[in-house]
């Protein structure tokens, strides 16, 4: 096989994750209008950005044997070469689980802040499955109030 096929390849995973990368990047920017962090967007972004450098670094690389083979590149200057490419992949792969992970902390965040509010005054609380509202006569939209609960008369004593 040609260095190329295998330059092909070896791209399938990265092809694979740039289309679940352009999925999630749409998912999540339609998803913003419902409260989806931009930092979550920032994430795919930057994700994205580095799965298509990676595709176009494979390619490249083919061209290394004929770098050393011309004399313009030493094996040691190779070899910085791929440890700086290295370096910018994993710190924009940092980048986006750090994004990720400030996104899913504030959303927790944000969700337990709700929580804590308590309805304002004048405003009945709805009811929860299986009991009866929490004031006679009320009931939520699509049911028929229920009438105050009357009490049986007590026999004299």
């Amino acid at each position: 096989m040609s260095p190329l096929s295998f330059a092909s390849i070896e791209t399938i995973p990265l092809v694979l994750q740039l289309a679940v990368g352009l999925l999630g990047l749409i998912v999540s920017v339609k998803g913003r209008a419902r409260g989806v962090s931009g930092l979550m967007v920032a994430a795919f972004a930057v994700m994205l950005v580095t799965t298509v450098l990676a595709i176009a670094w494979q390619f490249l690389a083919l061209n290394v044997p004929d770098w050393s083979e011309s004399g313009d590149l030493s094996i040691d200057s190779i070899r910085w070469i791929y440890l700086a490419v290295g370096m910018v992949f994993d710190i924009a792969s940092l980048l986006s689980w750090l994004l990720v992970a400030i996104a899913v902390v504030k959303s927790g965040r944000s969700s337990r802040q709700q929580q804590g509010f308590a309805p304002q005054a004048g405003y009945p609380m709805a009811a929860q499955a299986g009991y009866p509202p929490a004031q006679p006569g009320y009931a939520p939209q699509g049911q028929q109030p229920t009438p105050p609960a009357q009490q049986p008369p007590q026999p004299p004593s």
